[in-house]
């Protein structure tokens, strides 16, 4: 059966990459948040933070490390704000623009759950191989960096 000039059988053979690498995603992230205690946004956000120690950065910087939009970040950061788990200070430079750093609470906060995301990835070893996992890991950054090639 065809609908328009989309053919909407398929052979039955194919391996529906996308389909898998989207439904398995989605699931990452649904166990995850539950597991860890913290959505894997926040935790991106946190890590990449946590890397940066005491020195603060900017928001722009952190989007585009990130790969996510300035509004986004600033609304992640604005929470984590209210939480305590970062501060803001000015830029000396421009006034209209803010860097970002872990309090204390914060990069405590982030170690702990760090070690549950850690925890978690174990988990998963308990029914997929240490090899699989890391072929897994291999095809999918090759298969990112493919995507990221395409024009």
């Amino acid at each position: 059966m065809t609908t328009g000039d989309f053919d909407l059988h398929h052979a039955g053979d194919e391996p529906h990459l996308i389909r898998e690498i989207m439904r398995t995603h989605q699931a990452v992230l649904n166990v995850f948040s539950r597991r860890v205690g913290m959505p894997a946004a926040r935790l991106a956000l946190m890590r990449l933070l946590g890397t940066c120690r005491s020195e603060a950065v900017g928001v722009m910087w952190i989007a585009r490390q990130l790969g996510i939009d300035a509004a986004a970040v600033t609304r992640q950061v604005q929470a984590m704000e209210r939480e305590g788990l970062v501060e803001r200070c000015k830029d000396a430079r421009d006034g209209r623009r803010s860097h970002v750093k872990l309090t204390d609470d914060g990069l405590r906060a982030f170690l702990q759950v760090h070690e549950r995301a850690h925890a978690f990835e174990r988990a998963l070893g308990a029914d997929v191989s240490a090899e699989d996992m890391a072929a897994a890991a291999r095809v999918l950054v090759r298969l990112r960096a493919a995507l990221e090639a395409l024009p």
